[in-house]
């Protein structure tokens, strides 16, 4: 079982802590679970749930499925290299890359997004991110 821990006051202090602590959970979650491509594609809430529960605009919601269908695949892609990677090397290089795509990926969605939208989005990103985590415990605690 792999397990990474960031400290909580370090990861408030910025965006990019919240990103990066994200991140090295995504990395951990990976690598305990090498087969299981469902939790990944998890790891981003669906648009339909995004915009019933930020209220997006019809404007909004056309603009940001292109994003979501794109990190979609983003999120396929890299699981299916970390499967094949065959060393610690190339996986840490497959996950540094997923990582700055959902920099990037967030980035473009706040973008887009109004300022009251804004933490409402990161509050969802964050539960996602749980159930996920929840998800992959019971999988690996019924195993």
């Amino acid at each position: 079982m792999v397990r990474m821990e960031v400290p909580l006051k370090y990861a408030r202090q910025s965006r990019l802590g919240i990103v990066l602590a994200a991140g090295l959970w995504l990395g951990a979650i990976l690598t305990a679970l090498p087969g299981a491509a469902t939790p990944v594609l998890d790891a981003v809430p669906t648009l339909e749930n995004v915009a019933s529960q930020l209220q997006l605009s019809a404007e909004q919601e056309s603009r940001l499925r292109p994003i979501f269908q794109e990190r979609a695949v983003e999120l396929a892609d890299a699981q299916s290299r970390l499967q094949a990677a065959t060393s610690q090397e190339q996986k840490r290089d497959i996950l540094r890359e997923a990582k700055t795509r959902a920099e990037e990926f967030n980035s473009k969605v706040e973008s887009m997004l109004t300022p009251t939208q804004v933490p409402r989005w990161r509050e969802l990103r964050s539960q996602t991110r749980e159930k996920i985590k929840e998800r992959a415990e019971e999988k690996r605690s019924s195993q």
